[in-house]
């Protein structure tokens, strides 16, 4: 019996010591929670502990590629060298000339004397209807006539009939590429068209001298020899210069005897300046110029393009 006793006594000593041990741990790790939770407190005025934030995570340095630029200082700055403005000359009145007559252009621009022009061009007989004529036919053969469609022929597919002739009870077809179905050819349509007229070459001739006698009327026709300061490779701002010492030109037409690659491209560059031979020059030229400035060699030729008198002996430009 004494040894019963003393046997639950152990084991309850040993329990005791257990539920001891586990509250003593328990305890402890509530100390560390609490102290980790204290390390964020800081006491205010009235000795109170109070909670602060968090410390935010610092972000994260990312590499970027190096392009930092170099400024220069201002010592070191290189000076660009300074360009010098050519002259501006500012337009003048164009120079005039006595009836018949064109004024001359010398190679700096100023005006040197007149020269009489030929008969057909500077006394050319007044002929508007010829005139209206030739300009609405040079109009005219200038379009393009290839607006085109498809008639039912030239569209593709519709080789077999859609159903059978009877028997459907609907109406009776015979290709689905018929004008009144859903991709079908065009009735009527544009097939390519030419609007050519026929002008005779005495119309041609006698309109060309007409529209060439009416801008002599108005002064606006001059000869000169040669495009004065142009280098070894023309520029556009030399022609410029040149064409500004002549005066207020306008929309300017220069007819040379034959085309000059290199004046070609430096007038290529030039708004309102046009550059003709005397066989590429066309009416439609002449009527919208405002002023026509033609090399002297190149007088004889366009009056033979407008001598009518020349059509009688055989003889055509």
């Amino acid at each position: 019996m004494a040894d019963t006793d003393k046997t639950d006594k152990d084991k309850k000593d040993k329990k005791d010591k257990k539920v001891t041990a586990k509250k003593t741990v328990e305890a402890g790790s509530r100390g560390k929670a609490a102290a980790s939770r204290t390390k964020n407190v800081a006491p205010n005025e009235a000795g109170k502990p109070t909670v602060t934030s968090k410390p935010k995570p610092a972000k994260r340095a990312v590499a970027r590629p190096v392009t930092r630029a170099v400024a220069l200082r201002p010592q070191q700055k290189a000076e660009a060298p300074k360009r010098e403005d050519r002259e501006r000359v500012e337009p003048k009145p164009l120079p005039t000339a006595p009836s018949g007559h064109a004024a001359v252009i010398a190679s700096d621009g100023s005006a040197s004397g007149s020269v009489e022009l030929p008969q057909a061009l500077g006394a050319a007989k007044q002929r508007t209807g010829v005139l209206f004529q030739a300009f609405q036919a040079a109009r005219a053969n200038a379009r393009l006539g290839t607006a085109s469609t498809k008639n039912r022929a030239r569209v593709a597919g519709g080789g077999a009939k859609p159903w059978r002739q009877k028997g459907t009870g609907r109406a009776r077809q015979g290709s689905t590429r018929a004008p009144h179905w859903r991709h079908g050819g065009v009735v009527f349509g544009p097939n390519g068209r030419t609007y050519w007229q026929r002008i005779p070459e005495r119309m041609r001739k006698a309109a060309f001298g007409e529209a060439f006698a009416a801008r002599a009327a108005e002064g606006r026709v001059m000869v000169f020899d040669e495009i004065g300061g142009l280098s070894d490779r023309p520029r556009s701002a030399e022609v410029y210069d040149w064409l500004a010492r002549i005066g207020d030109t306008g929309k300017t037409l220069i007819v040379g005897a034959e085309l000059n690659e290199g004046h070609g491209r430096a007038i290529a560059n030039l708004a309102g300046v046009e550059l003709r031979s005397v066989g590429s020059l066309r009416l439609v030229d002449v009527l919208g110029a405002e002023t026509v400035l033609v090399a002297r060699p190149a007088l004889d030729l366009l009056a033979a393009r407008a001598d009518v008198g020349a059509v009688h002996k055989g003889v055509s430009a």
